[in-house]
């Protein structure tokens, strides 16, 4: 069972582990812009991150294909995290949240002038409640989804890497959505800080993924041909 789905897994690698070496380049280098420009584009930091979103969630989708219908995959929550992430890179890219956090502060200021005579400033905090939700929850989906399932997993080393990585990926992301969430209440101008450090945290794990994912391909061919050749020999 665990060799077919690891023979379909290892297939799809083959096409897409130099898509995350590239994705996760391209947010180093804008990481390098900011630093080296002085924080220049750092204010853009939310857009680049629903880049980031918007090209993780292609990446997951393709790659859930490749398990479709193999329960121990989990090929199901990949998909639905897959959509989740297109769907929340297309929204922070659209200013739709930004859109209707500004109906939502008119109205609720309104209400409060209406009541107490003061104004009320919310100015962005439904774009950090987003996104530091979204981190959480997508970070303990990981973790818990990734250390509990069959131990068989396990003794393929191209579904170890990827569980590994992906255990790790999901404490990232626990770490910083309580993080960016913990900014709204106690220093709204670091919330740019933590999601830059956060992209500069996923690109690299995305390009360890990529280059774990290569080297794992290469190391079960290896092995795969020296099983073969075994068996030749005692056939002989």
């Amino acid at each position: 069972m665990y060799k077919e789905l690891t023979r379909k897994i290892r297939k799809s690698l083959r096409e897409q582990w130099f898509y995350h070496i590239v994705v996760g380049l391209l947010f180093l280098i804008y990481a390098a812009v900011v630093i080296i420009g002085n924080g220049i584009f750092l204010d853009d930091v939310v857009k680049v991150l629903g880049f980031l979103f918007l090209l993780t969630g292609i990446g997951n989708l393709i790659y859930s294909f490749s398990g479709i219908g193999e329960r121990e995959f989990h090929w199901g929550e990949i998909f639905f995290w897959g959509i989740l992430e297109v769907f929340s890179g297309g929204l922070l890219l659209s200013n739709k949240l930004l859109i209707a956090e500004h109906n939502l502060i008119q109205e609720v200021s309104l209400a409060i002038e209406k009541v107490t005579a003061s104004k009320v400033e919310l100015q962005g905090y439904l774009i950090i409640f987003y996104i530091g939700t979204f981190l959480t929850f997508r970070g303990i989906s990981h973790i818990v989804t990734k250390i509990y399932e069959p131990e068989g997993i396990n003794h393929n080393k191209t579904l170890a890497v990827i569980k590994r990585v992906l255990i790790l990926d999901g404490f990232i992301d626990f770490i910083f959505g309580v993080a960016v969430t913990l900014s709204m209440y106690l220093a709204h101008s670091i919330f740019h800080y933590i999601v830059f450090a956060y992209i500069i945290v996923t690109s690299i794990l995305t390009i360890i993924f990529g280059l774990g994912s290569k080297y794992s391909l290469k190391i079960e061919s290896e092995d795969e041909d020296q099983t073969n050749l075994k068996e030749v020999k005692l056939e002989d």
